[in-house]
């Protein structure tokens, strides 16, 4: 028998879609060289600012991708902002990065912060002799089988009720569409590719940028939000073309599930296509804003009835839960929840069903329903001309 505890269960299938929080707590896992006195590899850092850059003693010379990494993610962030940071060997593949071994750089990350953790970005700057396999899915084929080992590491940390979304690189874009892999075909649903570059020199995916924009805004928003503002005045996909020399592929990008830049006309910059994660669109958590409200009611469910495990309480005649056992319940994760998202969702409602025999079976289950704030893609206006003259 496993140790009596809260199980969270996350449901899937039900949108009929094709204070001081953690929220925005982050973690780079990137390649790079170690720094005498300063920067040790496979060390994890807690960082807090622009300033610890310099503190480190990361360059532009030493640590060309820690550097724009940091650089970008506090840009977006402003100082203040909490992020581990944890640089492993430039030889490092991303799979290794996200293994399912124990041990591994992303499990370490995740367990030195203790679950504080919601978003993690990889990223790679590989060494001149690394040839990246694209053949059969026109990214190196090493960033689809990261994807898969992070979703494994990631599902195992959700039932440790530690969880979390990753960002990594669609790195070694071809340039081609013919053969690409497309991440909404996929089922790593924690998980999230980013064609979007900002270091044309390297071609590396512009990680910490959309990890940084993540960490700022509210859990419910999109990467994409118009409000939120551009996100860069120049930038390129990570086969080192402008979106504008891409412009012909834009449209199938986006729809292959990949965090590109787009613009709009008549307002400067870039900003980012959308949030997608790599799973298809009946998938409930499909988006990553989606993924990060369930992330959070989780771990405010957890936190509401973690107290009552072991407790002992009151039973009907049957064996069952009375009801105003139940509705105290009801309250317990209603109160939890809906008052901790207020803004964030649009509804919450709970039930305890009284016929659960605890005397039975020692257990009880919990119905809980999100109605998730909606995200406004499309709008369509139809605009004409009017003679008063004519009757219609």
């Amino acid at each position: 028998m496993a140790l009596p505890n809260v199980t969270i269960n996350l449901e899937n299938g039900n949108l009929g879609r094709i204070a001081q929080s953690d929220d925005g707590v982050a973690g780079l896992i990137l390649t790079g060289a170690a720094v005498s006195d300063k920067l040790a590899l496979n060390e994890v850092y807690l960082i807090n600012s622009s300033r610890d850059i310099a503190r480190l003693g990361i360059t532009a010379e030493n640590n060309p991708l820690a550097h724009k990494e940091l650089t970008a993610f506090y840009t977006e962030t402003g100082d203040g902002a909490e992020l581990y940071l944890l640089v492993v060997s430039e030889a490092t593949l991303l799979s290794q990065m996200c293994s399912i071994e124990e041990g591994s750089p992303l499990k370490k990350l995740i367990t030195y912060a203790k679950g504080r953790i919601r978003l993690v970005g990889i990223n790679r700057l590989p060494p001149d002799e690394y040839s990246a396999d694209t053949t059969d899915t026109g990214i190196d084929k090493d960033a689809v089988t990261a994807a898969t080992a992070a979703q494994s590491v990631g599902e195992s940390f959700a039932r440790k009720v530690m969880p979390f979304r990753c960002l990594i690189p669609a790195a070694g874009w071809d340039g081609k569409t013919d053969k690409l892999y497309k991440p909404r075909e996929g089922s790593t649903n924690r998980v999230g590719f980013v064609m979007a570059c900002d270091d044309r020199t390297n071609k590396t995916a512009a990680i910490g940028q959309m990890l940084g924009r993540a960490a700022r805004i509210s859990v419910n928003q999109s990467l994409a939000r118009v409000k939120s503002g551009a996100i860069t005045a120049e930038g390129w996909l990570t086969n080192g073309r402008t979106p504008e020399e891409c412009d012909a592929m834009l449209d199938l990008l986006d729809e292959a599930g990949y965090i590109i830049y787009r613009s709009f006309s008549k307002k400067n910059g870039y900003y980012p296509n959308d949030d997608h994660m790599g799973a298809p669109l009946s998938d409930d958590y499909s988006n990553l804003n989606y993924g990060r409200v369930a992330d959070k009611a989780t771990i405010y469910a957890y936190t509401a009835y973690i107290e009552e495990i072991q407790d002992d309480i009151e039973t009907d005649d049957e064996g069952n839960i009375p009801q105003e056992m139940c509705s105290y319940y009801e309250r317990l994760i209603d109160n939890a929840v809906a008052v901790a998202m207020q803004g964030e969702i649009s509804d919450f409602k709970s039930y305890v069903d009284p016929a659960q025999n605890v005397l039975s079976t020692r257990r009880m289950a919990v119905s809980c329903r999100i109605r998730p704030r909606g995200t406004l893609q499309y709008i369509i206006v139809n605009l004409g001309f009017e003679n008063p003259a004519i009757k219609q």
